[in-house]
């Protein structure tokens, strides 16, 4: 189905800019730290916000008590809807 809408190419370039950055600094954020209890820190703050994005945009807080949240060609790994099968993950949905 052809797009209706047209897209805002310098939003689509900003927005993969923005999440290319939040990947990228995310793992460093986590994969920087000798301690291992800053390592398990960093996981949780980073576990706890982009959980929080991901609900909203898979619009997840409107659907309480689904369970399976995640659209059809969509796996439910650990509460994040992701387009491949799950990778050392426990396929559950994630509670809030």
């Amino acid at each position: 189905m052809p797009r209706v809408v047209p897209i805002d190419i310098s939003q689509y370039v900003e927005l993969r800019t923005m999440l290319d950055s939040v990947v990228a600094g995310s793992l460093r954020f986590y994969l920087d730290p000798l301690q291992f209890e800053k390592q398990k820190e960093n996981y949780e703050f980073l576990k706890h916000y982009l959980m929080i994005i991901s609900n909203h945009v898979w619009d997840r807080e409107k659907k309480p008590g689904t369970s399976d949240p995640c659209p059809d060609g969509y796996f439910n790994c650990g509460g994040c809807c992701v387009p491949y099968e799950c990778v050392l993950s426990d396929p559950k949905p994630h509670n809030k």
